[in-house]
Order: C-alpha cells, then structure tokens, then sequence
C-alpha cells in the first residue's frame, strides 16, 4: 500500500537522520555533513612560499611551509564536504620572482577563479614569547566583517578558548589579499605564533592542523552555504 510505503520511507529518514547525529564528535556539527558535487568555489591562499619564506621559528620552521600544510588540511576538509578549492600555490614554490609580481599571480588566481569566498593562511612572529593564539582580519572596506567575525567566532569558542585561554577581535586593515575579487569576502586567518613553544608544537601536528581545518570549514560552511543555495534555487 502507498500508506505503508511512505510509512517506510520515514522510517529510513529517521534512521538515516541518527545515523548522521551519532557521527559528530568534538570537532563540530559541520562536520558530518557531506554533499555529492560542489556547490560553492574557495580560494585558498597559503601566503609566501620559495625564496619568500615568511616569518621564521628559532628552530628554523618556516612560516611558508606551515601555511602550505594548514591550506592542504583545510582543502580535504572542505572538499570532503563538498566545497571547490581553488589553491594559489600547491608546493613552495613563490609565484613571481619579487613580491609585486608574487601577489599579483596571486590576484590573477583569485579573480579567475570566481570563487565565494577567499581565505589566505599565514603564521606570526611576536617579540614576545608568551603571545599566542589565533586572530583573523578582514578589508578596510568592511565587505569581509562578516565572514571574519564568524571565523573568528568559531576559532575563539573551538581554538583559542581551548589552548590559549583567551579570544581575539576580528580586525579589518588595507590588505591586498583582501581585495583581489570585487565584493567577495576574504579574510586573512594568522594561525598562531610561532615565536610561541607551544602554538608551534601545535602547528607542527597533523592532528592539530586538521583539528584547525575542521572548525573554519565550519565557519565558511555557514557563511556561504545559504548564499549560494539562494542564488541556485
């Protein structure tokens, strides 16, 4: 009968609902949310790389090369979730051979890429041993706030609080990365410090790092999800 049938069909969507609320842990609801083909496009951009190597730990880490590893954490997560990733830069390798000519490829990629949002990577160095922590930044001209709150938001609840014992601000400045596609949000995410012991150990941690990538895939997840859908219905 079309009664018991439909009766079923509940049934299993009920099952299925269960199923995927047993499935999120610790790292967040976004989490255990998968979808079959992309539905938004996300630059990643692992900022310097090659002969720009970024800020520098004692130990000799390389603020390129811990960017790199973070993006590549955060585009599994996104993917998995079914989110393009468009990348600036995929080894360490710079992309022009000074820094004008490095962040304008950089622009290029972001502009052909379309994409809904932009989020470029790095790490600090502080004079000061004991900062740590992770803050977010966003264009003077304000089009990015919201997502940076957001971002920062969920990384002071899910990272900072957690390590660190203390919350940043989101912050907007004149960043060019931030204004490399016409009104769409991009943010600058500074990591942790790696002039910090113990943001550094956790930054060298695969299990951190994804960690990491987990929460601002949650962050960009409820930024552009209702947007796009919206725009695609």
């Amino acid at each position: 009968m079309i009664v018991l049938r439909w009766k079923k069909i509940i049934v299993l969507a009920v099952a299925v609902v269960a199923i995927v609320s047993l499935s999120v842990g610790a790292y967040g609801i976004a989490a255990a949310v998968t979808h079959p083909k992309p539905f938004a496009t996300i630059v990643l951009d692992a900022g310097h790389g090659g002969w720009d190597g970024g800020v520098v730990s004692h130990e000799g880490h390389k603020e390129a090369d811990i960017n790199l590893s973070i993006v590549f954490a955060l585009r599994s997560e996104l993917e998995r979730r079914g989110i393009e990733v468009v990348l600036t830069r995929n080894c360490d390798k710079a992309l022009g051979d000074d820094k004008r000519s490095d962040m304008k490829a950089r622009a290029d990629i972001i502009k052909q890429a379309n994409p809904s949002a932009v989020i470029s990577v790095h790490v600090n160095k502080y004079s000061q041993s004991s900062r740590r922590g992770i803050q977010v930044f966003y264009d003077d001209t304000g089009y990015g706030k919201g997502f940076a709150l957001t971002m920062q938001s969920v990384l002071n609840t899910y990272i900072n609080d957690k390590y660190c014992k203390r919350q940043f601000s989101a912050l907007g400045g004149d960043y060019y990365i931030t204004k490399c596609a016409d009104k769409v949000p991009s943010i600058i995410v500074e990591c942790g410090f790696i002039s910090n012991a113990e943001d550094l150990n956790l930054l060298k941690s695969d299990g951190y790092r994804r960690e990491l990538a987990v929460h601002m895939a949650d962050a960009v997840l409820s930024c552009v999800s209702d947007e796009v859908s919206t725009v695609t219905e």
